[in-house]
């Protein structure tokens, strides 16, 4: 009995209980929501056909109300309707800028409703099927990082999964139910940044550390974000998918505002995730080479450390939200709009507060990490032989 009230064990089961908690009340409430009604079922198909295409007529166009089109004879791929055999028409404009064009032998995806006699009727074309490519493409990377990193790498891609799935089906679901959006996320993307450090580094002092040093960046990004979310009145309702959210959603009563807040702090929990386990990776391997090292000494060595990997982490997140609004950037270039219409745009008031609260959470991280390192060195804890147990 004693060995399962050893800290290790303690704290494992702690989490365990936590994540198998968040889990179950998620599915009570994905199993209880009905969703957003609509009357459309999507399928996959391939293009066996194409029967007639005029598309040539859009080259020459010489208004934007010219309209070409494209008519091909379809088999369903998946579903009840698998195997069955349908004509479709794609009325593409000249002002289309995103055109959907298809050829012989390309898998699309169509949306339908289904009639009282249980046939597919009004199909249209959705989209161009494109999953493999990505799947091949999510396979190149695993690949990668397990022949590169090895077990390391292994354990990476099997916390990517568990992160993929903490956010869609735990977090998600809750957060529609509901909830308050920005609480539900600091809890869950905690214990998510704990499995994946226990699971990465084992249970430690260095990874207890980076946990709590996690978990104060998160905070810090939360109430950064909505300090001057509030000061700035964003809505929230900033892009096109959260307008269409709003839209189709407006009776579950969803605090937009709350759900961006949300967004910024899973958008900035990777980079402080990052820079609080390499933080205490680095005082740890500085504690096992000079063990008598007194603690104000390990503080401002940690600090030197810190510098060094903030003085890049700091651009690299903000180089990943400029990159986010590129187009929109570019938009603004070409239409020379002034200086005083970007900056008092919701859109882009919305994208500042996102990069830099969860930049400061990032920067605040640092120096709290490296206090909590350097004060629990001298905490006795067994975990099971680690190799910093006597830090």
């Amino acid at each position: 009995m004693k060995k399962f009230l050893k800290p290790q064990y303690a704290t494992l089961g702690v989490i365990g209980i936590f994540v198998l908690g968040l889990i179950i009340y998620s599915f009570t409430l994905n199993n209880n929501s009905k969703g957003f009604s609509g009357n459309y079922a999507f399928a996959k198909a391939s293009v066996d056909k194409i029967t007639f295409d005029n598309l040539y007529i859009l080259k020459n166009a010489k208004t934007s109300s010219t309209t070409a089109k494209q008519e091909f004879e379809i088999t369903i791929l998946d579903g009840k309707h698998q195997g069955e055999k349908y004509k479709i028409r794609n009325s593409i404009e000249a002002v289309d800028v995103r055109r959907i064009v298809v050829s012989e032998g390309d898998e699309i995806l169509v949306n339908y409703t289904v009639g009282n006699d249980g046939k597919m009727n009004s199909i249209h074309l959705y989209e161009i099927v494109r999953d493999k490519y990505i799947f091949f493409l999510i396979c190149i990377f695993v690949v990668s990082i397990v022949f590169i990193c090895g077990k390391k790498g292994i354990k990476s891609v099997l916390t990517l999964i568990f992160t993929g799935f903490m956010i869609l089906k735990v977090l998600m679901p809750i957060i529609m139910s509901g909830a308050n959006a920005i609480l539900a996320t600091i809890v869950v993307t905690t214990v998510t940044a704990a499995v994946v450090i226990l699971v990465i580094n084992g249970l430690s002092k260095k990874s207890i550390a980076a946990v709590l040093g996690t978990l104060s960046g998160i905070v810090i990004a939360a109430v950064i974000a909505v300090i001057f979310g509030n000061a700035c009145k964003v809505t929230g309702i900033t892009g096109n998918e959260a307008e269409t959210m709003a839209y189709v959603g407006k009776s579950m009563n969803l605090d937009y505002k709350y759900i961006l807040f949300s967004a910024i702090i899973i958008g900035a929990l990777g980079a402080i995730m990052d820079v609080s386990v390499s933080i205490c990776s680095a005082m740890n391997e500085l504690i096992e080479v000079k063990p008598n090292i007194d603690k104000k000494e390990l503080i401002k060595a940690g600090m030197n450390i810190g510098k060094d990997i903030m003085a890049t982490m700091t651009n690299t997140l903000i180089l990943a939200y400029a990159g986010g609004a590129f187009n929109l950037f570019l938009l603004f270039i070409a239409e020379r709009v002034t200086y005083t219409e970007i900056i008092n745009m919701e859109t882009i008031t919305a994208d500042i507060i996102n990069a830099f609260a969860g930049s400061i959470g990032l920067l605040w991280t640092m120096p709290i990490t490296i206090f909590i390192m350097a004060n629990l060195r001298s905490l006795t804890i067994n975990f099971g032989g680690h190799r910093d147990e006597k830090v």
